[in-house]
């Protein structure tokens, strides 16, 4: 009886001292828990590991049943077919042959049912050189966004690129289908019904009924210099500092670090020149190394872009599955490299930590048919558009420099920007 008297009174303590805590998170004086420069040193150093296979590994799952599809960008099953998926056997591919992208989604709407995998962006086939028997050098650096297999009859896998239209076919020599099926069929996964539209000069999925998500609130924690000062100078002692009322720069004799310390985000440069342009895989394969030294997102990062002409390949920041975005440029890294190592980082210092949400705080997005009569009605084009996604929207909290917001919202890419569709009539995208 006197221990059942204590409860009330003790919940009463706890719920206090968890607002005190609170109060103290949100009126901390130190912006992004940024460590003195003698603590520094100790912090340095990148602790999140990332997979070669699921940086560069899909980003969605499409089940095509009855002429109908259901998309879930669930990060478990992602992850489980993906390693399934990793230990097939292919024989060599077969000569493509050319694929209007109304032929592809024909093919996915015929009788037997079938699994598909989309990518951000186009994969080159060496990545997966372990997978096949004997792939040909000519098809080495060609390129894929999506596959599908059927479920009934998984003899064959299909490997198509959307840009090119292109579609690749490689005979399957071993594959668990049973756990395959099993795995993207297991009870519970999320799925949302989609509808092909298209859009510019692709087809993409869009939802058929309004789709809600969570709005999420964070904890946020600035990198420290020294992390990426350690990292990107050869010789720390030649390093010199310069600083102005808005930034702060490092250079040596050969290269350059800027951080604007408003934005928390880095800029460096170095002077590597070089006249080979390097093949796309060995790109990526050099990219992701670098990438590992200095993007500490604790969610997936997945490969997102690649820009041919000046060699610059973009990783962006996911959260519960969806892409962030923000028009300062928290939500990706960008990357350029050359054979002699890399001449240009772009990186947000800034990095979500903790989630201190205490309630259910939901945002309703339109269907993807509304959507597209929303853009109609803006003027918008549907040939000026490249493709479409929802995304999460990074803002600082206007209470607290250590809190940030992640609400999500509908993003159009149009002239090599992403931009919220309700910031259309603005300059906006990173």
């Amino acid at each position: 009886m006197k221990w059942t008297s204590l409860i009330r009174p003790l919940l009463i303590v706890l719920i206090l001292l968890s607002l005190v805590l609170m109060w103290a998170i949100w009126t901390g004086p130190n912006q992004y828990d940024v460590q003195p420069r003698n603590e520094q040193k100790a912090l340095s150093s990148v602790t999140v590991k990332r997979q070669f296979a699921r940086v560069f590994g899909p980003s969605q799952i499409v089940l095509h049943e009855s002429g109908k599809a259901r998309m879930t960008l669930k990060k478990d099953v992602l992850i489980a077919s993906n390693k399934i998926f990793s230990e097939i056997e292919l024989d060599e591919l077969a000569e493509p042959i050319n694929f209007s992208s109304e032929d592809y989604y024909k093919e996915l709407n015929q009788s037997d049912n079938k699994i598909e995998w989309l990518y951000s962006k186009g994969i080159p086939f060496d990545v997966l050189d372990n997978l096949f028997t004997n792939l040909s050098d000519e098809y080495r650096e060609k390129t894929f966004d999506r596959i599908y297999l059927s479920e009934t009859n998984p003899s064959t896998i299909f490997f198509y690129d959307t840009t090119e239209k292109l579609l690749y076919t490689s005979k399957i020599e071993n594959i668990d289908q049973k756990q395959l099926v099993s795995t993207v069929h297991k009870k519970g996964i999320p799925y949302q019904f989609v509808e092909i539209k298209e859009v510019g000069d692709n087809y993409i999925y869009l939802p058929i009924g309004e789709i809600e998500l969570s709005c999420l609130t964070y904890m946020v924690e600035k990198q420290p210099n020294s992390l990426f000062i350690e990292r990107l100078f050869d010789d720390t002692s030649e390093v010199r500092e310069k600083r102005s009322e808005k930034s702060v720069q490092y250079i040596d004799f050969i290269s350059e670090m800027r951080i604007n310390e408003e934005t928390n985000i880095l800029n460096y440069y170095r002077n590597r020149s070089s006249s080979d342009l390097m093949p796309l895989t060995k790109t990526l394969l050099v990219s992701f190394k670098e990438l590992m030294l200095y993007e500490n997102w604790s969610d997936d990062i997945h490969f997102f872009d690649y820009n041919e002409q000046n060699n610059e390949v973009t990783y962006r920041r996911y959260i519960e599955g969806f892409p962030v975005f923000s028009s300062i440029g928290y939500g990706a890294t960008s990357l350029t490299v050359v054979e002699e190592g890399m001449s240009r980082l772009q990186v947000p210092m800034v990095i979500a930590q903790t989630p201190i949400s205490d309630q259910e705080n939901k945002k309703t997005l339109v269907s993807g048919e509304e959507l597209l009569r929303e853009l109609t009605e803006k003027n918008y084009s549907m040939e000026t558009i490249d493709d479409i996604k929802i995304g999460y929207t990074w803002t600082n909290n206007p209470e607290s420099d250590r809190v940030i917001n992640l609400e999500p919202n509908w993003y159009i890419y149009t002239e090599g920007n992403w931009i919220s569709v309700q910031d259309l009539d603005e300059n906006g995208g990173d």
